[in-house]
């Protein structure tokens, strides 16, 4: 199925980044420190952020014409990419045996 138009286009990129979120949200239903995901504003924040980003690269990559099922993937592949990103910047030496349960944190959000 053809979606025409940037707002479908983009709507179908918010779809997966949606999914991709969700999933993430599903790997943490059991992390202790979810509470703490839970309430803050931040994390709330960098999820609509990441979802946002998946109907935005959606949109920049296909314009106004896409295959549903392409874009819906493009959309989910984007907060996955992210996430890799962010969990691969390497860590601060010299802390890594300090902490035995870590701190919450945008890195710990993302690593799932």
């Amino acid at each position: 199925m053809v979606v025409e138009g940037a707002g479908g286009v983009a709507g179908i990129g918010l779809a997966g980044g949606v999914l991709a979120e969700l999933l993430h949200w599903w790997n943490l239903r059991e992390d202790k420190q979810l509470p703490d995901y839970a309430k803050s504003p931040m994390y709330w924040i960098i999820t609509a952020g990441m979802i946002l980003a998946g109907g935005f690269v959606t949109w920049i990559y296909f314009g106004q014409s896409a295959e549903a099922i392409v874009a819906l993937h493009v959309g989910i592949s984007t907060p996955l990419i992210l996430q890799k990103l962010v969990t691969s910047i390497p860590l601060a030496e010299g802390s890594k045996s300090i902490i035995t349960t870590p701190l919450p944190s945008v890195r710990r959000f993302f690593k799932w």
